[in-house]
């Protein structure tokens, strides 16, 4: 489990560095993990919520990327895994509302979601792991 968090942590560095510097998350960055997702979904049937997350922002039509959309898969089924629906619903609001902090705090229009979604998404799948239910 510990080399996965490991593996998991780089690869969510690598996805901050890319939104931060280029307003973009590449595909082969969030491709493979939207596979590994889908996968995880046949073997954990509560991941289903995670599509929630990504339904939601294609639902809204704007505001996001793409590459915001294909993150949102897995970072939802993983938090989906550890929590089920509560558990998205909450990694939803706290990513909207990171990213609202940093638009304030920066003063800028535009602003890279990514961070702000692997940020919440780690701090609830983290809950959902050590924490109570929720």
């Amino acid at each position: 489990m510990l080399i996965g968090g490991l593996a998991a942590l780089g690869w969510s560095a690598a996805l901050v560095y890319y939104d931060v510097t280029r307003l973009r998350l590449p595909d082969w960055l969030t491709l493979p993990a939207v596979c590994l997702a889908s996968a995880a979904i046949l073997a954990w049937p509560v991941g289903l919520w995670g599509l929630a997350w990504p339904a939601a922002y294609l639902a809204s039509g704007k505001g996001v990327g793409g590459g915001d959309v294909k993150l949102a898969l897995p970072l939802g089924v993983v938090c989906a895994a550890v929590g089920g629906a509560g558990a998205v619903v909450a990694v939803v609001l706290l990513s909207s509302l990171f990213t609202l902090l940093g638009a304030l705090v920066t003063r800028r229009a535009v602003l890279a979601h990514g961070p702000s979604m692997l940020v919440a998404a780690w701090l609830v799948a983290l809950y959902g792991l050590c924490g109570p239910d929720l």
